[in-house]
């Protein structure tokens, strides 16, 4: 079977980025001619796909590279169909807004397969969220099926005893991407399952990069090159939203991705921090905060950086003002809502905070939006968690759910048909982390440095701010 040119070109955009990261993403539609089972192909790692009849380009038992089946999930059979729920009522909690709409008519469609089973969003934002709202989940009994972010919230509902074991569940085992679950795992089991495959990397607008003749950066001095450019040009360089800590922390992780040399390192210089062994005036980090001292001194950030709302800054960027949103895939659905002629019209790029065009890492990854059963639901209201969860995870549903959101999924079987889903599949070129920022586990800790960081942009200097959320910290860990 024939596929596009531009199909085609995807496959091989993907052979690069499998040997970088180890993650795939799917192509709609078959595969090109001589992609058939055990038949000689050329680029190891070349994929077809996340479909559970994906082909991967491997060496066979003779060294030989052919077309070989790849196994994605935890199992070799097929994804299993739904389960049928039971009559009765549950509670959906999350704090997704952008994703309500989608998610009604996903519910209305469950509801008709099971008669007499009825889903209610309850949505917060991601602060309240955090704040208040997922506590007052974990004694609701109605509220069955709910969602934690990778990091600190899903390891406080772990040990709180907040989730229902899903390691035996056959759509654990069959219906998801194995390598994507990792961020739903607590002490050997599967307690969550991650929904969305994030890139929490900045998104350009490619008609503005486009017309004005400019290249993407490649490392730091480039994007201090960037920013003066765009300024002078009469643009905002980047949307940042500093009176919004979740969204203008985004670009920690790419600021965070190469400052130790190995994974091991990383984890570990950011946990010394994380239990107060080190405080953020150590030299790594400093290090760190001086580049965003150089990034507000270049002009990147808007005027009066800290009183920017996350509605501010993604009008911004939807009305072409600003060319660069540093926040991730998950933003585009809210843009096209407020400008829909950015559709097809949105890119993403990864930002390298160093001078090395080879360095270990050039982009941000991330496994999210964790969906769980609570533990402290009635027996009923389990069974229908359990039922819409493993309806959110067959490939229809969630195919509609991506192209719908703008968010590419963890689960088998989906086919991006999304334009925009497709124009930011080149980040899976870049050498991506998995995003460190979720690797604090202390959210008092995160948010104090976080705020100390915003604290510089908005025109405090490194010493400064670094002391006073040292000291603060240190009086939170007590």
């Amino acid at each position: 079977m024939k596929v596009s040119k531009s199909a085609k070109a995807f496959r091989l955009l993907i052979a690069g980025a499998f040997a970088a990261s180890v993650t795939v993403l799917p192509i709609s539609g078959g595969f090109a001619a001589g992609e058939t089972l055990g038949a000689k192909c050329t680029n190891e790692g070349e994929s077809t796909g996340t479909f559970s009849t994906s082909l991967v380009c491997a060496k066979n038992s003779a060294g030989r590279l052919v077309w070989t089946k790849v196994k994605l999930s935890a199992s070799n059979l097929k994804p299993r169909a739904a389960l049928r729920a039971p009559r009765g009522s549950i509670e959906f909690w999350h704090w997704r807004a952008e994703d309500k709409a989608v998610f009604d008519q996903i519910i209305s469609d469950f509801e008709d397969l099971n008669p007499g089973a009825k889903v209610t969003q309850v949505i917060s934002n991601s602060s309240d969220y955090t704040a208040t709202a997922l506590q007052k989940a974990r004694t609701n009994k109605k509220a069955a099926l709910f969602t934690t972010f990778r990091g600190s919230q899903f390891n406080q509902a772990a040990t709180a005893g907040f989730y229902t074991d899903l390691t035996n569940e056959q759509f654990t085992k069959r219906n998801v991407i194995k390598s994507m679950m990792g961020a739903g795992q607590y002490e050997g089991k599967q307690l969550g399952i991650p929904l969305q495959s994030l890139f929490n990397d900045p998104i350009y607008n490619i008609e503005i990069f486009k017309k004005e003749g400019w290249k993407l950066p490649k490392k730091f001095s480039e994007w201090i090159s960037y920013c003066k450019t765009a300024k002078a040009a009469g643009y905002t360089p980047m949307a940042w939203m500093g009176a919004f800590r979740p969204q203008a922390g985004q670009i920690i992780n790419s600021a965070l991705m190469n400052t130790a040399s190995t994974d091991a390192k990383l984890t570990e210089q950011i946990l010394a921090i994380d239990s107060g062994k080190d405080a953020i005036t150590v030299k790594w980090f400093k290090d760190m905060a001086e580049k965003y001292a150089d990034l507000r001194d270049a002009g990147c950030f808007p005027d009066n950086p800290k009183g920017v709302t996350e509605a501010a800054g993604n009008t911004l960027f939807a009305t072409g003002k600003s060319p660069i949103l540093p926040t991730g895939s998950f933003s585009m659905g809210g843009i096209i809502k407020l400008e829909p002629k950015m559709s097809g019209n949105m890119g993403i790029t990864g930002m390298n905070w160093t001078e090395d065009v080879n360095a270990r890492y050039t982009g941000i990854t991330n496994n999210t939006f964790i969906l769980g059963v609570n533990k402290n639901a009635g027996r009923t209201e389990q069974k229908i968690a359990r039922a819409f969860l493993s309806y959110l995870l067959t490939g229809p549903v969630a195919t509609l759910y991506a192209n719908g959101t703008k968010q590419h999924v963890t689960v088998l079987d989906v086919s991006y048909t999304d334009e925009n889903l497709r124009n930011t599949a080149s980040i899976m070129s870049e050498r991506l982390v998995l995003a460190p920022r979720f690797i604090f586990l202390n959210q008092g800790v995160r948010d104090i440095l976080e705020d100390a960081l915003i604290a510089i942009v908005g025109g405090e200097s490194v010493d400064k701010a670094l002391t006073d959320g040292a000291a603060l910290i240190k009086q939170k860990l007590g």
